[in-house]
């Protein structure tokens, strides 16, 4: 399996790297998003995983989470090339945190986007079409999120992933 190229099918698609820390293993699990299908695929793989967790998560959190990754597909799509990639880290089992990766260079200005403050006007038609979402990340995150250099796990490209920490 190359990973290159996007897939329908799961299996075909799955890339994993194992890494080893002192506190115990840890463990990457990364999916191909296919361009045209990122955002659904994004949503459904996490939802997936968070169903088979170990630790029950509430409703409201995995409904927050597909929110997030959600807009982080999605603007990988939109702002950046491919290939994609959603990954998940796993702590001893568990979903820690999720990740969307892609073949950017954006990782510094993503990571200044996120820190910028999320602003509602109180009259509707003040409402600018873009901008909100990496705010909104911040927000349904609690800031615990960020951006950082990444090697795409499918090609060994350097890209940009953008992170998450899972709710537990």
């Amino acid at each position: 399996m190359s990973g290159r190229h996007a897939a329908t099918t799961a299996p075909r698609n799955l890339v994993t790297r194992r890494t080893r820390h002192l506190q115990g293993t840890s463990r990457l699990v990364a999916w191909c998003l296919p361009r045209d299908s990122a955002v659904h695929r994004a949503r459904t793989l996490l939802r997936n995983e968070l169903a088979l967790a170990p630790l029950r998560i509430s409703g409201d959190l995995v409904a927050e989470a597909e929110l997030v990754v959600d807009e982080l597909a999605s603007n990988a799509v939109r702002h950046a090339q491919g290939p994609y990639e959603l990954r998940i880290l796993y702590e001893h089992g568990v979903p820690v945190q999720a990740e969307v990766a892609d073949a950017g260079t954006g990782a510094a200005l993503v990571d200044q986007l996120l820190d910028r403050p999320l602003i509602i006007p109180d009259n509707i038609e003040d409402l600018e079409l873009g901008g909100r979402g990496l705010p909104m990340v911040a927000a349904l995150t609690g800031g615990i999120c960020g951006a950082r250099n990444v090697l795409l796990c499918g090609t060994g490209r350097a890209g940009t992933g953008v992170w998450f920490r899972l709710p537990t």
